[in-house]
């Protein structure tokens, strides 16, 4: 016990704080890497699947059929994470972002679960502006889910169309 004692006393509580700073920020930088890893794994999957329906001879009928036996497979092996819903997911995914080099740049800080909600938005224009202020903003997927449940999109341009009509107006003199 005295020895541990003796060894501890000869560094600094500075120096313990530093050690632990660095190893916080190597765990963050890993857990986003692993974040982006997953969601380009998801996109290539996704990729991999629209290419093989759009092989199919009977292209509805072959798709219909191809998430749940490919589910089947693979969820044997790899576990829920590639169920019908999530490989269903990728798809949508892959379909809605096609472009690979946007997708890299706009999703450096979200996750997962940040790309899935963004699924949900129908609208492409406001699903990318979400997608790209939620990246900037460094949003929550609670803030992100609580923007899209609102509307934050749709308010911000309706309020954004009435400022303009009112300046329109403004502009012009009465006679």
């Amino acid at each position: 016990m005295e020895k541990n004692k003796q060894q501890t006393d000869i560094i600094t509580d500075n120096f313990v704080s530093d050690i632990r700073t660095i190893i916080e920020q190597g765990r963050k930088q890993a857990y986003a890497a692993t974040g982006q890893i997953a969601i380009m794994t998801y996109w290539n999957i996704g990729r991999r699947i629209v290419e093989e329906e759009q092989q199919g001879a009977s292209r509805a009928a072959y798709g219909q059929k191809l998430i749940p036996a490919l589910a089947v497979r693979l969820a044997a092996e790899y576990g829920t994470g590639y169920g019908k819903r999530n490989l269903a997911y990728y798809r949508k995914f892959y379909l809605e972002f096609k472009d690979v080099e946007i997708l890299h740049t706009r999703v450096q800080n979200l996750t997962w679960s940040h790309v899935r909600r963004l699924l949900s938005v129908s609208n492409t224009q406001a699903r990318e502006w979400y997608l790209k202020t939620a990246a900037e903003d460094m949003w929550s997927v609670d803030d992100l889910d609580r923007n899209i449940s609102t509307q934050y999109y749709e308010r911000r341009l309706t309020r954004s169309s009435h400022k303009q009509y009112y300046r329109y107006w403004i502009r012009i003199p009465l006679h």
